[in-house]
């Protein structure tokens, strides 16, 4: 239960950002902004200013409606993140000075756009507040004299397949204590032993799973390397925390990188889709989502802000997708507007909106039924908790 409780607040934080930035570029447009809604309906509770008095309404009756007053703030049933209406999104109205269509085209673009910005602006706030309180990383040397470093270890990156560490038990992720009873202090000690102790036997104390363990692994002459070697890709690791002003640039260079290497990914899965080439290897649905928050959530605060820093970069960037339903998709029917000087009709608009997000349904459907079968014991598992 507390999985899935975790996965409609992230998801919901998500998308609350998203369309509170569609909200206030709107509002600060002098758009009338009929209703901003938290989740999706039917309403459960709604407030209103009519004529200068604040009007509460439970549930969705027939008068409580934008047109006798300013902008209705929801509490919808459906806790899936939020919407916004803003008068004239659909195109009516065109000539009244607070519609959503009778705005320059540039400013139109900046309103759909503001959402993606949130989210890349969320992904930020997140990192920020990560480093703030502690990101585990890699400690290089030229890592900023103010940054404070806790839980200094030296740990295991990665493994040489049938290596001397590997048929040792040694697995990624193990931390290197001592080597022949010596305190390991620095990864670099480890090829300085492997070094005076080619061919010879050597203790490894490690700690895995929270276990201590000990095993003796022979360093040898490494074929990629050529150099004596365990065969481990070692680094040293630490929970490194940053003050506030050096977290923000940090935050945003973060983001950055990220962005790039999502983006790279969503390039190369569109074109093995017109290649005709398998994709989806590495695509998750909803159902995917909420079984790896559950885990990022069980790791700590800061490996669930992490998490969601990365779900809101992929949001930004699949939002500014030029594909119909998406805020992308709208701005790409304002592109053409200005290339034809005039505006596509409004049906034929509406039309292809649906069937984009008819294809979005059926992919996030095909996607769950995906997910489920690489999921089920661990869904099974969270259900099964949520009935104790």
């Amino acid at each position: 239960m507390l999985t899935l409780l975790i996965f409609l607040l992230v998801l919901s934080v998500l998308v609350f950002v998203h369309e509170f930035g569609h909200f206030i570029t709107a509002k600060r447009a002098g758009l009338r902004v009929d209703e901003f809604g938290f989740g999706f309906p039917p309403r459960v509770v709604g407030i209103q200013r009519v004529n200068g008095r604040r009007k509460i309404v439970w549930g969705n009756p027939k008068d409580f409606k934008a047109r006798e007053g300013g902008t209705v703030y929801s509490i919808n049933a459906l806790p899936f993140g939020g919407f916004v209406r803003i008068k004239g999104e659909s195109g009516e109205e065109i000539e009244s000075g607070d519609s959503f269509a009778g705005l320059p085209a540039y400013r139109r673009v900046w309103i759909i756009a503001a959402g993606v910005l949130m989210n890349a602006l969320l992904a930020v706030v997140l990192i920020s507040g990560g480093f703030a309180l502690g990101f585990p990383q890699v400690i290089e040397d030229d890592i900023s004299a103010h940054a404070r470093i806790q839980d200094r270890h030296v740990e295991v990156m990665g493994v040489l397949p049938g290596g001397p560490a590997e048929r040792a038990g040694i697995a990624p992720g193990a931390r290197i204590i001592s080597l022949n009873g010596q305190p390991l202090e620095k990864a670099e000690a480890v090829k300085n032993v492997a070094a005076e102790f080619l061919s010879q036997p050597i203790r490894v104390e490690f700690q895995a799973q929270g276990q201590l363990r000990q095993a003796e692994v022979t360093p040898i002459i490494l074929e990629k390397t050529k150099a004596p070697g365990i065969g481990v890709m070692i680094a040293d690791v630490g929970t490194v925390r940053y003050p506030l002003w050096l977290a923000v640039p940090k935050a945003v260079e973060i983001t950055a990188v990220l962005s790039k290497t999502i983006v790279v990914a969503f390039a190369e899965l569109i074109r093995d889709a017109v290649l005709g080439r398998p994709v989806g290897a590495d695509l998750t649905g909803p159902v995917g989502i909420a079984v790896l928050t559950g885990q990022a959530a069980r790791q700590g605060l800061v490996n669930l802000l992490q998490f969601m820093a990365i779900l809101s970069i992929n949001l930004a960037i699949l939002n500014v997708l030029p594909f119909p339903a998406l805020d992308g998709g709208r701005i790409l029917f304002i592109l053409i507007e200005k290339l034809r000087g005039r505006p596509v009709a409004r049906r034929v608009e509406g039309w292809v909106h649906a069937a984009g997000f008819v294809l979005l349904i059926l992919l996030v459907a095909a996607v769950s039924v995906r997910d489920v079968g690489r999921y089920g014991g661990r869904i099974v598992e969270v259900v099964k908790n949520a009935l104790r």
